[in-house]
């Protein structure tokens, strides 16, 4: 049995509300008669995909009865995988995270095979902690580093993920749990969960900048993501700023061989083999390898070379959104990853740079800051991915609902 789309839509109402809503709340905010909603309300009490909760106040007669979705239906599996860790959780429905695992043990260079497997242990021991059985999993939300057809869960990054062109990772996971995978960019997920967390936000047209070993962007247009005709929007990591480094696609000048997380980390040795830092000087003799959070300490401490670094950094990063934002008018840029955290140095120049080489009137109303999910964006957006799949499917009925509440209808 497939849900109507009237059904559809004031679940989908419902389930964005963030707070329980009565009937009269859903005829204002649906623009349906309320014969309407009495009608498709009552089929989503029955499959139990709505529940009743408190009454509401009184505006003179009865308490009306106040509706919130369901979240306890069953769980989602969310991933959230890195070039070099993952996070891992059990969420329910509404994505909020019941448990989670991070591993730094983790080389998507080692193929999909030994990758997956070791993320698949990590989903057993989350289950078995909660008590969670596979029949309770009713999707699997993954987010990865890099490029995705998404409409087909493959991975299609040879250079960012070796071994993994055109990789099906949703039918690695079909062969463990009977249930749809949804497999996307960490980036667009990252968007979802911050979309979705700011739902009564005016900003419907926005970009959301990840900066970690790569830098990618995601794209809401009108409030829908923006996914371009081959699925492969939003690789800024690419766009050539003029410099003879050599990045890992093949090209030179790549945004991402200056400014990514490996890139700093590669230009901090480089400050600390000179002499020009005694503070990473120290630091690289204490480790022989400096990484990103070493800069991101030396930032911390006020090195002066450190602090420079980070914000030449954010220079080019600005310089490259600067066109974005004088092209697509965002109302709202989103700057999030791992080197975003190093501190507020990389937002007040990637800021600067935007302002300063970005048309007035494109950046009249613009507002830039940091995501307010931090490191759990990612994880949210997984399994915001899958659930939001999976719910307003065609057949969520069969999936999650109380079919036998409602086997006799038509």
């Amino acid at each position: 049995m497939e849900m109507s789309p009237i059904a559809t839509a004031i679940l989908k109402v419902i389930r964005r509300s963030r707070k329980p809503l009565s009937k009269a709340d859903l005829v204002k905010m649906t623009s349906f008669s309320l014969a309407t909603v009495n009608e498709h309300t009552e089929f989503l009490l029955r499959s139990e995909l709505v529940v009743e909760t408190e009454r509401g106040p009184s505006t003179g007669g009865r308490k009306p009865i106040l509706l919130t979705f369901n979240a306890e239906l069953g769980f989602i599996v969310a991933i959230d995988l890195e070039s070099t860790h993952v996070r891992v959780g059990i969420v329910d429905l509404n994505s909020r995270i019941l448990t989670s695992e991070s591993s730094k043990d983790i080389d998507v260079s080692l193929g999909p095979s030994a990758v997956l497997e070791k993320i698949k242990a990590i989903v057993y021991k989350l289950m078995e902690q909660l008590g969670v059985t596979s029949h309770q999993i009713k999707g699997i939300g993954m987010g990865v580093p890099g490029p995705v057809r998404y409409s087909a869960g493959i991975t299609t990054s040879l250079a960012i993920m070796p071994g993994w062109e055109n990789y099906e990772v949703n039918q690695f996971w079909s062969r463990h749990f009977d249930c749809p995978c949804f497999v996307d960019n960490n980036v667009h997920t990252m968007a979802l969960a911050e979309q979705a967390v700011n739902a009564d936000s005016e900003h419907a047209n926005i970009i959301y900048v990840k900066i970690g070993n790569g830098i990618g962007a995601s794209i809401i247009c009108n409030g829908r993501l923006y996914r371009g005709s081959t699925e492969y929007a939003g690789g800024i990591g690419h766009i050539n700023i003029g410099h003879d480094k050599l990045c890992y696609c093949g090209n030179r000048g790549c945004l991402e061989a200056d400014a990514g997380g490996r890139a700093i980390a590669a230009r901090a040795e480089h400050l600390a083999q000179s002499g020009q830092s005694e503070f990473l000087r120290r630091l690289l003799e204490e480790k022989n390898k400096l990484t990103l959070a070493d800069v991101r300490k030396a930032v911390v401490e006020s090195d002066p070379v450190a602090v420079e670094l980070m914000r030449e950094c954010g220079n080019v990063i600005g310089d490259v959104l600067a066109g974005l934002v004088n092209f697509f008018n965002p109302s709202l840029v989103y700057i999030g990853g791992a080197v975003s955290g190093v501190g507020d140095v990389l937002l007040a120049s990637i800021r600067q740079s935007i302002y300063q080489h970005s048309l007035p009137l494109a950046t009249r109303s613009l507002a830039i800051q940091h995501l307010s999910l931090g490191e759990s964006a990612g994880l949210i957006g997984a399994g915001m991915l899958a659930a939001e799949e999976i719910i307003y499917g065609h057949d969520v009925i069969k999936r999650i609902a109380s079919v036998q509440n409602i086997a006799g209808e038509r």
